[in-house]
């Protein structure tokens, strides 16, 4: 895959191949963690759900290794009651609970490898009217944003790393409310940085998550 292909492609296969197989447990499950609220409608058990934010403060520290083993438990348990008592469309429910018991498995980047399980999430977006091609869209930019660009890894400068723009990354990252990206790019760019990569990924499209490599240079996260 060159630079200009892993910037317009459309396909979250070839790219979570070339990409996260380098990336850190950190990443990779905060990615599973984006895919999973991005099929929340189809994630009917509470269980289920809250395997997910369990996974979100595992990936920076908050929750132990027990809190994820009970977490998963509870998921795995979920999944297979959904497939006994929820037999209409539940297929893609329990496609949907599956993806929350992986996000918090012990060896996150195994499911990530050759993404054999990207559709899975495509088709449980599809069963509730996201349309293919779009959802496929979508998760590859998911994948840019948290993953960045593997042909020109970044690097931050401190001196941009003023009070204004660590609150506000640590804001965005806590409330999950991402939409401040482009007063982020303007607080950078007040501090010295024109840097064409930071300022059109802030000030870009998004989609914008927890993981995103702009947020997490500022906060130190890998």
């Amino acid at each position: 895959m060159t630079e200009a292909e892993w910037l317009a492609c459309a396909d979250p296969g070839p790219m979570l191949a070339f990409r996260p197989m380098r990336a850190s447990d950190r990443k990779k499950r905060l990615f599973g963690c984006a895919l999973c609220r991005r099929i929340w409608p189809t994630i009917p058990i509470d269980r289920s759900r809250e395997a997910v934010p369990v996974a979100e403060r595992f990936a920076d520290g908050a929750a132990t290794a027990a809190d994820l083993a009970e977490a998963a438990t509870a998921a795995v348990a979920a999944r297979h009651r959904v497939r006994q008592y929820v037999p209409e469309e539940g297929e893609f429910r329990y496609r949907g609970t599956g993806v929350c018991s992986w996000v918090v498995g012990s060896d996150v980047g195994s499911w990530l490898v050759g993404a054999e399980d990207i559709p899975i999430w495509v088709d449980a977006a599809a069963a509730y009217g996201a349309n293919w091609d779009a959802e496929c869209k979508a998760i590859c930019g998911l994948i840019r944003d948290i993953f960045g660009n593997p042909f020109r890894p970044a690097t931050i400068d401190p001196s941009w790393l003023t009070s204004t723009v660590t609150d506000l990354a640590r804001q965005m990252y806590e409330s999950r409310d991402f939409s401040p990206m482009p007063i982020l790019a303007d607080a950078l760019q007040d501090a010295g940085c024109y840097h064409p990569d930071f300022l059109c990924h802030c000030r870009g499209p998004g989609p914008h998550v927890r993981g995103c490599w702009v947020v997490d240079l500022v906060l130190g996260k890998t």
